[in-house]
């Protein structure tokens, strides 16, 4: 999608908020209609669209001052930075100490980091559940195939007894057939 697109998907999605009964977060974790939100929710409603769209910071600014009323834009900015700064502080104490000297790198180069790592680690731990349920399963089908080779006898056994009725009783020993009489003459 290029920038113009972009622009004008986020007017439109704006625009819907402002015309639409749909609710948006608030600041405070609640939901609310465009029109009862906070200068604060509209102004991250808005950063938020900004975001999703990709849209460079004049629209950006240009859609905030249309949406907040101007004496309010500055506080609400105030508010959302402050809040934005201790939600990263607060990210940021989540991560191990790694003995860095150096500045650590961007907050997403580390999430990304930690996602890899973990993703690899899962990789593995699945490929091991993958060959010992292939073995566990392989295991299980030898398992079945000699019940059914153990019972195949008896199975016959039971079939031939119910064609005949239950009446003749199968000969004892496999392979003696002596005293029943075949059909089609062999």
């Amino acid at each position: 999608m290029d920038e113009k697109d972009r622009v004008s998907g986020f007017k439109a999605l704006l625009e819907s908020h402002k015309t639409n009964s749909c609710h948006l977060a608030e600041t405070d974790g609640s939901y609310r209609l465009w029109r009862n939100l906070s200068a604060e929710g509209r102004l991250e409603s808005v950063a938020r669209d900004a975001a999703y769209y990709d849209v460079p910071f004049e629209q950006f600014a240009q859609a905030a001052r249309e949406s907040v009323d101007n004496a309010a834009v500055e506080e609400a900015a105030l508010r959302l930075a402050m809040r934005s700064g201790r939600e990263l502080h607060d990210l940021e104490q989540l991560f191990p100490d790694d003995g860095r000297t150096e500045p650590p790198p961007p907050l997403v180069e580390r999430v990304r980091e930690l996602l890899n790592a973990e993703s690899s680690e899962r990789e593995i731990e699945v490929m091991l559940t993958a060959e010992e349920q292939s073995a566990l399963f392989k295991e299980m089908r030898e398992d079945e195939a000699a019940r059914k080779r153990e019972d195949a006898h008896g199975h016959g056994r039971e079939a031939f007894e119910k064609i005949l009725d239950g009446k003749t009783k199968l000969p004892a020993e496999k392979g003696n057939d002596q005293g029943i009489e075949r059909c089609g003459g062999r």
